[in-house]
């Protein structure tokens, strides 16, 4: 099953014992293109907190019923979670406290968000591609600050990123929505996620080429 990132954001979450709220923004890894974290906007039971949630707290196959999103975790474990500023980027040190807390394994790879290796599929070839670089992971982006990114080719700017289209069977990010630029009217496209060269915070643009 494949859903576009704006779709997941209009579900609520469903915990074991009660709703917990609704998804925000999500943050992916753009050198693999797969979804690394989900973000929570807790109700008022929790005073409106965002919460950081892997992948892995969600059923597998993903159960999506009445609006809402399965997961295997509960209310007790969101109200202790660590706190986390999804404002700001990612440590590793406040990945590896979110998933000690929640008992998920990292396979020595702090925040990687996965399961053990068969839970979904392809994550053996990806865990061993995954390296620790620095403090701060630079290809972990917030899909709500590169959404209206432009997008260049070699001959410039072509349009602007939309949305992502996500694979919910391994979490995976096969395609990018394009919004084309065109005077009259709001043409959009779907770009591989293969395609894309890079992506660079400070002229807020992401490069593609082989189109």
């Amino acid at each position: 099953m494949q859903v576009y990132t704006n779709q997941l954001f209009r579900l609520s979450m469903g915990a074991l014992d009660g709703e917990i709220g609704s998804l925000k923004d999500l943050y992916f890894d753009d050198k693999d293109w797969i979804v690394r974290y989900l973000v929570a906007e807790t109700g008022s039971w929790l005073f409106q907190r965002k919460v950081l949630i892997s992948p892995m707290a969600f059923e597998q196959p993903v159960a999506i019923t009445n609006d809402s999103i399965s997961m295997t975790i509960n209310k007790e474990q969101v109200k202790n979670s660590p706190d986390i500023d999804t404002e700001l980027p990612v440590s590793l040190q406040q990945e590896s406290s979110l998933f000690d807390h929640y008992s998920w394994p990292s396979f020595g790879r702090a925040g990687m968000g996965w399961p053990t290796t068969g839970m979904l599929k392809g994550t053996s070839a990806l865990i061993n591609k995954l390296e620790v670089q620095e403090d701060f992971d630079p290809h972990l982006r917030s899909f709500g600050h590169v959404s209206k990114y432009e997008v260049h080719t070699e001959s410039g700017p072509i349009g602007v990123m939309k949305d992502l289209i996500i694979d919910m069977n391994d979490w995976s990010i096969p395609h990018f929505v394009l919004e084309q630029l065109h005077p009259n009217n709001h043409k959009t496209s779907l770009i591989p996620t293969s395609k894309v060269i890079s992506i660079d915070w400070e002229t807020s643009q992401i490069e593609v080429g082989g189109l």
